[in-house]
């Protein structure tokens, strides 16, 4: 995955299990584990947790527990974007 295609990724408001899977590099189980982690901290600090057909979480939440660095990954985006339209002239 490019730091472009991980940018627009952690850009979503909320992230399913094959989000969470996609920035991990893990099998299914491990997101579904990973997932329902956050929503257990969620509940437990008193706020509500969306429910429905598909379950979803705050992607904010998912960087914080996978201890993102976003203003790196948006910054190297920055520079593969410059990198790629330079190779296009």
């Amino acid at each position: 995955m490019t730091y472009g295609e991980l940018f627009v990724l952690i850009s979503k408001q909320w992230a399913n299990v094959n989000d969470i899977k996609q920035l991990c590099g893990n099998g299914r189980d491990n997101a579904r584990q990973i997932r329902n982690e956050i929503e257990s901290d969620i509940l437990k600090s008193g706020k509500k947790f969306l429910g429905g057909k598909e379950k979803k979480v705050l992607m904010s939440k998912v960087i914080d527990y996978l201890n993102m660095d976003i203003d790196y990954i948006a910054k190297m985006a920055m520079l593969e974007k410059e990198v790629n339209n330079d190779r296009k002239i």
